[in-house]
């Protein structure tokens, strides 16, 4: 069992933190550092040294997609049957990969091909549990624990960091999409999942801290939401990569149409709510004509 956890610039105690729990799990940890800077990087190999852990040094960030891969390739060459996805800034909850791994045992002798197995992610500055996605023509819905006697939701997207996924689903399905760089890598994956017959779960009882954003405010949107803020570039790669799936991943048409109001709400609320707005438009657009010339990889000269 094998665990990639993706890191940039990330401070050492959350990181010794989160190789620590998964080493208690019986999980050997793979990190893959996405050139941060050189001090950092020498922090994080004697944390990496110190628990009999691996790390792959790149010499810059060639994003979140190829930072995955690395880490899924070294845990595919060592013979793992599974790889659990982190973020840095992501905890484990203790028992969580054994529940994964019992739940995956399950469905598998029922014959359910899984892809992934997301625990229940709670954030650690709000203490708000996500839930779980699910497609509900024309929107999205969250679903949430506490309706289900197995404690399991069926989900159509789940966040990469926390998700298990067995080996075999990854040579089925293909790694993950390198030329989208950052933002939605896991949907795009977890589309391809579904298109191929392969069933994703949200697992109540696994649990997981994490902190999604750089910060986090709650507005009125229709009712009271908690909106997480990201910095202004990484609109650039919502549009265009969301333009990008339209165009090429397989799924069904009320995913598309649900996707397209999803950025129209996105445009609207970033431009009259959250400054800088026109800095946020501006990425918002260039998102947009990178993604109808079908342009992919990092964000260049900006």
């Amino acid at each position: 069992m094998y665990s990639v956890i993706v890191t940039y610039n990330a401070e050492a105690s959350v990181v010794e933190d989160s190789i620590r729990r998964l080493r208690q799990e019986g999980v050997f940890v793979v990190v893959v550092d996405n050139g941060s800077s050189p001090s950092v990087v020498a922090g994080q190999q004697k944390l990496v040294d110190a628990n009999q852990a691996a790390m792959i040094a790149l010499p810059k960030n060639l994003g979140l997609a190829a930072a995955q891969n690395l880490g899924i390739r070294y845990a595919q060459h060592a013979g793992a049957q599974f790889v659990l996805l982190l973020d840095h800034d992501s905890l484990i909850e203790p028992g969580m990969v054994q529940t994964q791994l019992e739940v995956h045992k399950t469905l598998e002798a029922r014959g359910v091909q899984v892809a992934a197995l997301g625990p229940m992610t709670t954030d650690v500055r709000t203490k708000t549990q996500a839930g779980f996605v699910k497609l509900a023509p024309p929107f999205i819905k969250r679903l949430h624990c506490g309706e289900d006697d197995e404690n399991l939701v069926a989900a159509d997207f789940l966040n990469a960091s926390g998700s298990l996924i067995p080996m075999q689903a990854l040579h089925d399905i293909g790694l993950m999409n390198e030329g989208f760089f950052i933002d939605h890598v896991d949907t795009e994956w977890c589309l391809r999942a579904i298109a191929r017959g392969y069933r994703i779960y949200g697992v109540c009882n696994a649990r997981l801290l994490h902190r999604l954003g750089d910060q986090v405010i709650r507005i009125w949107w229709g009712r009271w939401r908690e909106v997480s803020i990201h910095s202004p570039w990484r609109h650039y790669f919502v549009f265009r990569n969301t333009l990008l799936m339209l165009r090429t991943t397989p799924m069904p048409f009320a995913w598309r149409l649900t996707h397209t109001l999803r950025l129209i709400q996105f445009l609207i609320f970033f431009a009259l709510v959250m400054p800088p707005r026109l800095q946020r438009l501006r990425f918002m657009a260039l998102g947009v004509l990178d993604g109808l010339r079908r342009r992919s990889g990092p964000l260049e000269n900006v």
